[in-house]
């Protein structure tokens, strides 16, 4: 018995966490540099903000499967364990499906300008690289929670941007005489408009973020962000006048190599 009660103290020793005296090093030293990479799925919409009024009811809102891959070099301010800078680089993509009743939305068909009322289909699929040049992280609780913000920026590889108009609408355009005419569409008939060549070839914006440790090494990773610049190029037929932003939540793990 007294074996056995020597055994299981070794094992409850070896498994014991980092003590908060030590750094999270692991070896009683704070590391002036340490990687980090995280894996995860990008939840949300490429949407105006705030929406315009024409969206009159959100039937149905499906998220893709969106993967996210970081890889983060992290340094630790000189003097300092709780304070540090850090640079990353991500392969990501972003991308939604929502059904919309919508009244007099403006879209435009094959180069005219028109006002639809009634269903809509919006397919956002978008595929990108980028980088973080620079992010400040504060720690918590010996390293267990970060917080960190910083300025992305992102390049395209890949999009599928569709909008499908649903045939019980109605369609409204200027008459000969400059009035407006309502005109319904055939039942059953699916207007379909591409916008994928309107996909802005670079896209930047803003990542506030969290990761929260269950061991000095693995964790779960939370941030959001939030496109500064338009998705769309300038020359997309707008909703309501308005930018389309990438505004996305990723939820995934993190893992740290010292």
């Amino acid at each position: 018995m007294k074996r056995l009660l020597i055994y299981i103290g070794i094992i409850l020793s070896l498994s014991n966490p980092v003590s908060a005296q030590e750094s999270f090093s692991g070896d009683g030293n704070q590391a002036p540099l340490i990687w980090q990479a995280s894996m995860g799925l990008n939840f949300g919409a490429t949407s105006p903000v705030p929406p315009p009024n024409e969206i009159d009811k959100v039937f149905a809102w499906y998220p893709k499967t969106n993967p996210v891959f970081t890889l983060s070099a992290i340094h630790h301010f000189n003097g300092t364990k709780n304070h540090s800078i850090g640079f990353s680089f991500n392969i990501e993509r972003k991308g939604f499906s929502a059904t919309t009743a919508v009244k007099k939305l403006s879209v435009n068909l094959e180069g005219e300008t028109a006002k639809f009322s009634g269903n809509q289909n919006t397919n956002f699929d978008a595929r990108y690289v980028g980088v973080m040049p620079v992010f400040y992280m504060v720690s918590f609780l010996d390293h267990r929670i970060c917080l960190y913000s910083g300025f992305y920026m992102n390049l395209l590889l890949s999009a599928d941007f569709m909008i499908k108009l649903d045939g019980d609408g109605t369609l409204s355009t200027q008459g000969p005489e400059g009035k407006e005419v309502s005109v319904p569409l055939a039942e059953g008939t699916i207007v379909k408009n591409s916008f994928k060549d309107h996909v802005r070839p670079i896209e930047m914006g803003l990542t506030f973020g969290s990761d929260f440790f269950f061991t000095k090494r693995l964790g779960l990773s939370l941030k959001f962000s939030a496109g500064l610049t338009s998705a769309t190029k300038d020359e997309f037929a707008r909703i309501s006048g308005q930018n389309l932003h990438n505004l996305y939540t990723s939820i995934g793990v993190c893992y740290r190599f010292y």
